[in-house]
């Protein structure tokens, strides 16, 4: 099923119909004009009536980000000849491409869409040919960041459908060898000066803005973050003041057995027995074994808070170095 899917999709060729022409122009309800070079940042409720102006120059064109070291190596994964690679979608969501360099257009599905806040049923429509020399029309949306290891374009154009393909608007920017011996795609930057920019050209001030809200929710969920193992802390604190507690509770019933003990051996000494001192004995071991495994469930309780603390820290980690990186 795959195979056919792929063979379907595969070497698709995306025709220029859409473009990216300039900012889009809305007016609120207020009567202010608001001008975006961002389709997605317009408010929903005006995107029916959008005006694309030509007021600006952002052509929609993807560049190749400046940290782009001149050579990168990608371990690639293969299955039925097909490549696959690892990548990042707008520094947080990761895919795994269909290397294809029979589509001009790179494609991204519904859910990655979804996952990165895009309406895939709203924005602007482009037609391709598929294998099958017929012509479908496809949504698009710009991605701020598409990431192949250390290999960045930002600004790019994607289609969304049913499959991810890395297409050649994203390899364009390289030159790209396939090493399958060692199961290597090797890109290389091409440096070449085009549209009268360097490849290596200043950071969009869309994409600083994009990199900024992306830092801002990161930072807001480093938050949230703080505040659960806060939460967790406070619960081991109680725990352990309960179990405190219960050792108090075992320190009494172990005296009050030790007593029984003692009276029940001077009393038995004729060889008489009080039946009665022993079932007062058994109650307290009874009690002794309830408190004792009650503090060992208290203690797994705090071995796995002490676990989700370790993860939630794990997680601030990553999301501190990926503030570092877009920073």
């Amino acid at each position: 099923m795959l195979r056919s899917l792929l063979f379907i999709v595969a070497g698709i060729i995306f025709l220029p119909s859409v473009v990216f022409g300039g900012y889009y122009k809305w007016k609120d309800a207020e009567g202010n004009v608001h001008f975006t070079d961002n389709y997605y940042a317009v408010p929903q409720e005006h995107r029916t009536s959008l005006n694309q102006s030509n007021y600006g120059n952002r052509k929609g064109d993807e560049t190749l980000s400046k940290d782009t070291p001149q050579r990168v190596v990608v371990h690639f994964q293969r299955k039925d000849n097909v490549i696959f690679v690892n990548a990042m979608l707008n520094w947080q969501h990761p895919v795994l491409f269909h290397l294809d360099t029979g589509a001009t257009n790179t494609m991204i599905t519904r859910d990655d869409a979804l996952a990165l806040g895009i309406d895939p049923d709203t924005g602007p429509a482009m037609k391709g040919y598929i294998a099958d020399g017929s012509v479908v029309e496809f949504p698009t949306a710009v991605l701020s960041s598409i990431k192949v290891g250390e290999a960045e374009v930002n600004n790019i154009t994607v289609a969304i459908g049913n499959i991810r393909l890395l297409g050649m608007n994203f390899l364009n920017e390289f030159q790209v060898n396939i090493d399958s011996t060692n199961g290597q795609l090797i890109l290389e930057r091409k440096n070449v000066v085009r549209k009268n920019t360097v490849a290596n050209e200043p950071e969009s001030a869309f994409i600083r803005e994009e990199k900024n809200r992306t830092v801002t929710e990161m930072e807001n969920q480093i938050e949230q973050l703080e505040i659960a193992i806060e939460a967790r802390e406070k619960i081991i604190k109680q725990i352990e003041e309960d179990i405190r507690l219960t050792e108090e509770k075992i320190s009494k019933v172990e005296s009050a057995l030790s007593g029984t003990q003692k009276s029940t051996r001077f009393e038995s000494s004729d060889i008489s027995f009080d039946a009665g001192k022993n079932r007062r004995m058994e109650r307290y071991e009874e009690v002794l074994s309830n408190l004792e495994r009650h503090i060992s469930i208290r203690n797994d309780e705090i071995a796995l808070y002490l676990k989700q603390i370790d993860q939630l820290n794990d997680r601030m980690d990553h999301y501190d170095q990926m503030i570092m990186k877009l920073r």
